[in-house]
């Protein structure tokens, strides 16, 4: 009611020819406040990722940088506060320049980033959503959606998670009262369109439902939800497929993401702390660990594609593996491959201080150092 009251009233004000700045929908516990923010341009020297087939764009000086989510409109920086919390930035996709800077309340701070918005979660004590134009840091939201008893610091594995699909922005945590639960809100105004029981670490986007890593499919429109129907945590998904692992069984299964129950099972070959798999223009990409390599499964049926050695960047050495489009990014300690996800062709180059890797959708790449972040074009033909 609060909001549709400070909405009418902008509105008056509009109708009455009052100049009305960025309105930010927030609750008295929940504000998201305006940082500083100068240019960040550093003069150090950028990995060469010619092989890769990459050309180097503008590099911006990175400190204390938690996550990067790259969009075409802008590059999301979430990085530590001192004292607390965390604070999000907005860099230019084409210049690096800064836009804008907010301080966001919680102890760890998830974002997502989709169609022009900016979506994150928090948790301290209360659960709290948030949301802004990615380009301009306009039209904002900051709500609290509940009671939470949580400690000052939080393990990662302990932050509420969030993803974007479309309209809808969907998060989770664990109530004071309610116990676990999961929300969707819109993802312009935050109004919350629905709030149902339920637990989830992981949030993976499913077409029209987003998926747990537990395997339980929430609707996106109603909330309304169904099990998969198949042992293992959800690693990747998209409208149709979801990839689970079930590392007691060392296998690793590919479900009917929108009626659930299982379509193939693979060998797992062996798990670790930074093991990972992807799909990727329908190919299911896993790391391996007992033979330390990377193998390409046919999404429809389990086939084996290729399998390719690469230690350097699988096994306990890998660090991340990032699927964009038809390719697939594997990042290890000082090393990044790039790969036809359907016939392994590519390269590796060392990269020194590597740290993680964002893309953007429309072919720009942002690689993430120990110090900086270097933004990268496709080499022209």
């Amino acid at each position: 009611m609060r909001r549709r009251l400070v909405a009418a009233l902008v509105a008056v004000l509009v109708a009455a020819g009052v100049v009305v700045g960025v309105v930010a929908w927030t609750r008295p516990d929940c504000t998201l406040t305006d940082m500083p923010f100068s240019s960040t341009t550093t003069d150090a020297s950028a990995p060469d990722l010619s092989p890769l087939g990459l050309t180097p764009g503008h590099m911006v000086a990175a400190d204390r940088v938690v996550d990067v989510v790259s969009s075409p409109e802008a590059d999301v920086v979430v990085s530590a506060r001192e004292g607390g919390g965390g604070i999000v930035t907005g860099y230019d996709a084409a210049s690096g320049v800064p836009r804008w800077s907010v301080a966001v309340p919680g102890a760890g701070v998830r974002i997502a980033v989709a169609d022009g918005r900016v979506v994150g979660a928090t948790l301290a004590d209360q659960a709290r959503v948030f949301g802004l134009d990615a380009a301009t840091g306009d039209h904002r939201f900051c709500a609290g959606l509940g009671a939470v008893d949580a400690p000052a610091a939080l393990a990662p594995s302990s932050w509420a998670p969030v993803t974007l699909v479309g309209s809808t922005a969907v998060t989770a945590w664990t109530d004071v009262d309610g116990g676990p639960r999961i929300a969707a809100v819109d993802a312009v105004s935050g109004e919350e369109r629905w709030n149902v029981e339920g637990r989830a670490r992981d949030l993976h986007p499913a077409g029209d439902a987003v998926l747990t890593g537990a395997g339980l499919r929430y609707d996106l429109a109603t909330g309304a939800s169904s099990a998969l129907g198949v042992e293992g945590s959800v690693a990747a998904a998209d409208a149709g497929s979801a990839v689970l692992t079930d590392f007691r069984a060392d296998a690793l299964h590919v479900a009917d993401a929108r009626a659930g129950g299982l379509r193939w099972t693979a060998p797992l070959h062996g798990s670790g702390p930074d093991g990972g798999s992807v799909l990727a223009g329908g190919v299911v990409v896993t790391n391996d660990f007992v033979s330390p390599g990377l193998r390409g499964l046919d999404g429809a049926d389990g086939t084996e594609l290729w399998r390719r050695a690469a230690d350097r960047l699988t096994g306990t050495s890998q660090r991340f593996l990032v699927a964009d489009g038809d390719t697939v990014w594997a990042g290890g300690i000082g090393d990044l491959g790039r790969f036809d996800a359907r016939t392994s062709a590519g390269e590796v180059v060392a990269v020194r201080g590597l740290r993680g890797l964002s893309v953007s959708g429309d072919g720009r790449v942002v690689v993430r150092l120990a110090d900086r972040l270097v933004s990268y074009t496709p080499t022209a033909p």
